[in-house]
């Protein structure tokens, strides 16, 4: 017998941990992509919190808005779903403006009895409006709700 182990036996070996290197490989990569999504590496903030908050349309005057079915406390690094369900009587739209003015989210607008989602991230402390813009919901009935988003670091 040869000390010197077979050519074939080398090489299955050989093919063995080149198997093992690529799987660990990959799993490293794959555990790298998994940590830079987590922390952010992805050029987008990751939420703090993330929860639902439902809203209904109320239009039965002849001053339009919004209505939180639970109570809103809403901070700084918050991720929100509203749940808006359109229990009033006109088509009505959700729109989500930022303490500078700009428009952050926007959902479609929701005939009676429909509802819609519209998930948010917010990343600035502020008052933000919740707004209709359907035909002159927000400028002659005022369909708006102002919600304020605090920094408990601040």
């Amino acid at each position: 017998m040869s000390q010197y182990p077979s050519t074939t036996r080398s090489a299955t070996v050989s093919k063995q941990s080149t198997i093992r290197r690529r799987s660990a490989n990959r799993w490293c990569a794959a555990l790298l992509v998994v940590f830079a999504v987590s922390c952010g590496g992805d050029g987008e903030a990751t939420p703090t919190r993330q929860y639902t908050l439902g809203l209904t349309a109320d239009d039965s005057d002849d001053r339009y808005r919004y209505v939180a079915t639970e109570a809103v406390d809403i901070r700084v690094g918050d991720e929100v779903t509203f749940e808006f369900d359109n229990t009033g009587l006109l088509v009505h739209d959700l729109v989500v403006v930022d303490p500078d003015g700009d428009t952050i989210a926007t959902a479609p607008p929701v005939v009676p009895g429909q509802s819609t989602s519209l998930t948010v991230l917010f990343e600035q402390s502020g008052f933000f409006r919740l707004n209709c813009l359907v035909d002159d919901h927000l400028t002659a009935h005022e369909m708006q709700t102002f919600v304020e988003v605090t920094d408990p670091d601040a």
